[in-house]
């Protein structure tokens, strides 16, 4: 059943100017124009039947009818601001959610969250590893950083890092096993996986080397296991380039050759609703993660 009660903007309009007794004041309160208030308030009092205000002067008086029902309005407003406020204070204290891939997570933020602590000491962090695409519509998800090419419906994504995957192995691999020196060769190769073959068969067929059978090889259900097997010796594995580098400084891991282009375009993006406004602290934590993006960019 529909409410017997004014339209909002007539109710905000009569409050505030009951509240100055001013419509001027009331009009500066709510950002409009003088005349935008005196209009609301004829218009509410069309609707009600009676007079709220009387004009004395420039300032304005309320009716006996007024009074009482600006008391009513009063508390009503008052419960709702309470509400608000109670509500948002309560969100605000909730941990912030961000859904990310294994490797993403271990490789590249944890080793920096130090310095985010540091930035915003009073946000706490919720880091979901994960490999499936979150629905942000049904998840209590705040952010969620995903690899590919940027295009995921009913999201907003903003590219944080370069995503490109190249091959690598360990040198020790590297030196025992088949000539590795272009795409092709990988066919004699063992391949490792990151929770299937879809990757490297894309990647290859990129390449132009989409006769090498990529239905070969180990399956991992996370990529911090391929990475580990990539590094022990066991075969070639497709990792992000971003995220290798401290493995190729340090010797653990090699690119046995020239890449091709990417042609995908692939990267790593935040994410998030796209009709949803972000909560203070998500915003904190996006803006951090694009400042250190583009300190690595320079560094």
């Amino acid at each position: 059943m529909r409410r017997a009660i004014p339209n909002l903007t007539q109710l905000r309009a009569f409050e505030a100017a009951a509240r100055n007794l001013s419509v001027s004041k009331a009009a500066a309160d709510l950002n409009v124009t003088h005349a935008a208030v005196s209009q609301q308030l004829r218009a509410l009092e069309g609707w009600l039947g009676f007079a709220v205000i009387r004009r004395a002067g420039r300032s304005i008086v309320l009716t006996e009818a007024g009074q009482r029902y600006y008391a009513a309005v009063r508390d009503a407003f008052d419960r709702v601001e309470e509400e608000t406020i109670r509500l948002r204070r309560a969100d605000e204290d909730r941990p912030l959610h961000v859904a990310t891939t294994s490797a993403f997570a271990s490789r590249w933020l944890v080793p920096r969250l130090p310095r985010f602590e540091q930035t915003a000491p009073h946000i706490q962090l919720r880091i979901n590893p994960t490999r499936e695409l979150v629905d942000f519509e049904r998840e209590d998800v705040d952010l969620g950083i995903r690899h590919g090419e940027g295009n995921w419906p009913g999201l907003v994504a903003e590219a944080l890092i370069g995503g490109r995957l190249v091959p690598v192995c360990s040198p020790d691999y590297l030196a025992q096993a088949p000539k590795l020196e272009t795409p092709q060769d990988l066919a004699h190769h063992r391949l490792l996986h990151d929770s299937e073959y879809a990757e490297w068969e894309l990647w290859l067929a990129g390449a132009g080397a989409p006769e090498v059978n990529a239905r070969r090889g180990v399956i991992f259900s996370l990529t911090t296991l391929s990475y580990q097997a990539a590094i022990g010796g066991q075969g070639v594995m497709l990792g992000v380039e971003t995220q290798v580098r401290d493995d190729i400084a340090a010797g653990r891991l090699v690119i046995p050759f020239t890449p091709p282009p990417d042609r995908r375009h692939t990267a790593y993006y935040i994410v998030r609703r796209e009709k949803s406004p972000l909560r203070p602290a998500a915003e904190t934590f996006r803006q951090w993660l694009i400042a250190e993006a583009e300190a690595d960019a320079q560094g």
